[in-house]
């Protein structure tokens, strides 16, 4: 659990969500962070403008539907797949201030959702400045890498997802595969409803909810910038044991600038211990792609169908 990450934190509060961030991401490749300034309303704001969105008519929804390779827009369950299962959720994914929005049929929808890009984006900075302290760089090491979050040349998102409900658990059927994360990492609102598991070895473990926290977890780049030493977090959204109840989450991807070379450091990170499991990307050694070549081919490989 981290805290201090308010807006413009001190060094030594840089320093001290440094170390305990590096700690997390290593051992578990997840961090649980308080105290971060983005208050629950805005959350259960944004919850409120998407559930309106899911009720309108599908060729209402239609109209705002993702156009690849355009990763902005609505994603209607079923569009992605991560498993052999069927996969039941809604989603609408935000790639940067001012792009098209539903504000017509749900009013209100624009500012629910600048607000939170606004504060993601604050946020994610400051963890950047975090991580590059932790990694023994220097502070802008990876903030000059991820300068134009939200902007041109830059894959950052922010994604809006409702998990419909269930009378009764329907065999083949799950709310998210399991995956990794495609960018450097993911910062992660979710609602009382549960369902979030981690891969830790072997098994999968459930992660519990702390009201107003939010998750960090460990995407395939920051693995293979660090040589495999924070490797990218394999995780899933299973149905819970009694179906009655949706289950809202935000998600902000964070991405590098399109153009920039993922090469591992040479930066010997110290690890107690590491069981969490490898994706593809962090079993090659010391191949260099951009941030760009690598995400197309993680979609293509998502929205094969």
């Amino acid at each position: 659990m981290i805290s201090g990450t308010e807006r413009c934190p001190q060094k030594g509060v840089v320093k001290l969500v440094a170390s305990k961030l590096l700690r997390a991401l290593s051992e578990k490749g997840l961090a649980l962070l308080v105290n971060h300034g983005i208050p629950e309303w805005k959350m259960k704001a944004a919850y409120r403008v998407l559930d309106t969105f899911c009720e309108l008519p599908d060729e209402t929804r239609a109209k705002y539907e993702r156009v690849s390779p355009d990763n902005h827009g609505y994603v209607k369950p079923g569009t992605e797949k991560f498993s052999d299962e069927m996969e039941l959720r809604h989603a609408f994914n935000v790639t940067g201030c001012g792009r098209i929005l539903p504000e017509d049929e749900v009013p209100g929808y624009r500012s629910a959702v600048d607000e939170l890009t606004r504060d993601f984006k604050q946020l994610a900075t400051m963890l950047l400045t975090a991580l590059s302290v932790g990694l023994e760089q220097s502070h802008d090491f990876l903030l000059s890498k991820h300068a134009h979050i939200l902007g041109p040349g830059n894959a950052s998102t922010l994604r809006l997802l409702y998990y419909p409900p269930l009378g009764t658990p329907v065999q083949g059927l799950t709310r998210c595969g399991a995956h990794c994360d495609y960018g450097t990492f993911t910062l992660l609102a979710q609602d009382c409803e549960g369902g979030l598991e981690i891969q830790i070895g072997e098994r999968w473990a459930r992660v519990g909810h702390l009201p107003g926290a939010i998750l960090v977890n460990t995407g395939e780049l920051l693995g293979h910038w660090t040589n495999g030493q924070l490797p990218a977090l394999r995780h899933r959204v299973v149905m819970p044991e009694h179906c009655g109840r949706g289950r809202h989450s935000i998600a902000f991807f964070v991405h590098p600038d399109d153009n920039i070379p993922i090469e591992p450091l040479d930066t010997k990170i110290t690890i107690t211990n590491q069981e969490t499991t490898l994706c593809r990307l962090q079993k090659k050694k010391r191949s260099v792609l951009t941030a760009y070549q690598h995400l197309q081919r993680r979609f293509r490989e998502t929205y094969a169908s």
